[in-house]
């Protein structure tokens, strides 16, 4: 009696334990698939009917191969090879292809199938959507990417700019170690000779001197006085340039010319000079600068001659080869190169870098008047629009300044 409660018991165990997995296949949010090792389905569940678009009835005796996309056919044989040999394949990460063309991303788990032999006869499948997965790791190292992305890049401008004040703090103490020398020698001395000839016309007076002492003592005063109010102006000048509270609009190089030569118009009729310009570009900048660069360069061209002058301005696009080397040689960078040449007197070429340095003069300040910031006032003019500029030159053959402004 007891051994047929047992049996009874076990049939009913069993039998329940067999409807509990059945309810559990069908219930699966997975697609729980079995196959033959032709790859021939013989089970879906409703999982893979709510995953793949099938209804049963579509797939049961048809390929596994509707599910895989061409370009994973491949894996099919190799998968099918494992499990003959009795192994299974876990998480398997792929792609399948519903009935609806849709591609997704799937989890695969697969174990083969044993008779009551123990012969391999086929093959249980377990495919998991994970698409939505996918999309959120994608959309996460995308942000990662991003985020990356924008670090580097704010890293890099940082730099950037560390460089570009490191770059301008260097220049501030190179200019700082000018002025302390203009301080110096270039403003102390009108102040010497004022001193001096302060000091001998009150001797003079004292003394009962002629008129024509007293009068050469007060010229020379005077004009110590006025050298050295030029000099204070040159160096406000000069300092101002600093300033970025001026607005780039687009220039007119020719209108700039025009007003440049019409202020030299009377030293032009008394040196008898003739100037020649061709066409020149609009360029964005600060008109101002232009004019004051253009006035510093014709007017140095007028000043140091000895004969009758020659002055031509010229424009053209600059080629890669012919940038100095401050000036970026991409090939992408374009740039103007507008020349002011001339037959003055010139200068030896391994001094071309020094002209360019404040209160440098290659000339005696009675020979040729000024207080030698011109051309340095020019180099800070092409640098405050991103440009740069040479000079060529020989003794007693003119000079031409090359100025590179980006077009």
């Amino acid at each position: 009696m007891n051994d047929l409660f047992q049996d009874i018991n076990a049939s009913e165990l069993e039998g329940a334990a067999q409807t509990w997995l059945a309810a559990i296949i069908h219930s699966s949010d997975d697609a729980i698939i079995s196959k033959t090792l032709d790859g021939i389905v013989s089970s879906w569940n409703e999982g893979a009917r709510r995953i793949f678009g099938y209804e049963a009835a579509e797939m049961i005796g048809q390929p596994i191969l509707r599910l895989i996309p061409p370009d994973r056919l491949g894996e099919e044989p190799a998968i099918l090879e494992r499990l003959k040999r009795g192994e299974r394949v876990d998480h398997f990460e792929t792609k399948r292809v519903t009935k609806y063309g849709v591609i997704l991303d799937i989890s695969l788990s697969i174990s083969p199938i044993r008779d009551s032999k123990g012969q391999i006869i086929g093959a249980s499948k377990i495919a998991r959507n994970i698409t939505g997965q996918k999309e959120a790791e994608r959309i996460i190292n995308e942000g990662k990417e991003r985020f990356r992305q924008e670090l580097e890049d704010t890293v890099r401008e940082r730099t950037r700019e560390l460089a570009e004040m490191n770059h301008r703090l260097t220049k501030s103490n190179h200019e700082l170690e000018q002025f302390a020398y203009i301080a110096s020698h270039d403003l102390q001395e009108p102040l010497r000779k004022i001193h001096v000839f302060s000091e001998l016309l009150e001797e003079g007076l004292n003394s009962g001197a002629d008129a024509a002492s007293l009068a050469k003592y007060l010229h020379r005063i005077k004009n110590a006085s006025l050298r050295m109010s030029r000099l204070i102006k040159d160096v406000l000048e000069y300092s101002r340039l600093s300033r970025a509270e001026l607005v780039i609009a687009p220039v007119d190089l020719n209108e700039i010319i025009k007003e440049v030569l019409m202020e030299f118009d009377l030293s032009v009729a008394e040196k008898k000079a003739i100037i020649s310009v061709g066409p020149l570009p609009v360029i964005n900048g600060i008109g101002s600068q232009f004019r004051q660069l253009f006035r510093n360069l014709v007017g140095n061209s007028l000043k140091f001659s000895q004969q009758e002058p020659r002055i031509s301005v010229r424009a053209e696009k600059a080629t890669p080869a012919e940038l100095p080397d401050t000036l970026p040689r991409n090939g992408t960078s374009k740039f103007f190169r507008i020349s002011f040449q001339d037959n003055g007197i010139g200068f030896e070429q391994q001094h071309a870098g020094m002209v360019f340095g404040i209160f440098q003069r290659l000339n005696s300040q009675d020979a040729y008047s000024g207080s030698g910031i011109g051309l340095a006032l020019c180099k800070k003019i092409v640098e405050n629009h991103d440009g740069a500029i040479t000079a060529t030159s020989e003794p007693g053959k003119g000079a031409t300044f090359n100025v590179f402004l980006p077009a």
